[in-house]
């Protein structure tokens, strides 16, 4: 366990002035910042319960389906190309600490900066929405359902643990941050080619990992 936190420490250090670490804060704020100004240009009347459900969704929708993907292929790849790049891996497995210590800390180093960025998304998502409402009259939002919010958010972040981990390992085990990229674009880009209805879903679409955490969010599909 000692070897395990000095390991996850080691990693926290490396992440200093690094764009990992940027895009916990930037992927979030991508996602929000292009549905308020979409919805402040074209906002139509709605109940106060509706508008809520509706811009919660949607951001929840745009982050779980396009960004969440591609977001966890970008990070695991710039984190475990820190070493590829250094060409230390080897200098890592010789330290006096266990290989499964440095792996298992790369590993829950990917789940930490992609659950951050899933609560800053929460915030992101609050504070936005409060905004437009204030700057939009016919997009007024009364209140703040946490549960709606916060159940939105992380619901496709569990549902992305999966493909966090086989990110992990692929980014790990190979050399070329291309590569890394190119697999998670592939994986993303192939499950729209997959049938969206009907029996043929059931038997193909449901085992795609990328489509895990729509299928996890409370989306409304």
């Amino acid at each position: 366990m000692t070897s395990f936190i000095r390991s996850l420490s080691a990693e926290t250090l490396k992440l200093k002035r690094t764009l990992a670490l940027w895009m916990v804060f930037l992927a979030p704020l991508i996602v929000v910042s292009l549905r308020f100004f979409i919805l402040y240009d074209r906002a139509k009347p709605s109940p106060g319960t509706e508008a809520w459900l509706m811009y919660v969704r949607s951001c929840s929708a745009l982050w779980a389906i396009f960004m969440l993907p591609l977001f966890v292929t970008l990070e695991t790849a710039l984190l475990n190309n820190l070493e590829h790049t250094a060409k230390s891996w080897k200098q890592l497995f010789a330290l006096p600490v266990s290989r499964a210590s440095v792996v298992s800390a790369k590993m829950m180093m990917n789940f930490l900066l992609i659950g951050i960025s899933t609560i800053i998304l929460s915030i992101l998502v609050a504070v936005s929405a409060k905004l437009l409402s204030a700057l939009q009259p016919a997009f007024v939002m009364p209140g703040l359902p946490v549960e709606l919010i916060v159940r939105s958010a992380f619901l496709p972040f569990i549902a992305s643990w999966l493909i966090i981990a086989i990110h992990s390992w692929i980014s790990m085990r190979w050399h070329g941050f291309a590569l890394s990229l190119g697999v998670g674009i592939g994986l993303c880009s192939s499950r729209f080619l997959l049938p969206a209805q009907g029996q043929e879903r059931t038997t193909h679409g449901c085992f795609h990992s990328t489509r895990y955490p729509k299928r996890g969010g409370c989306l409304p599909w």
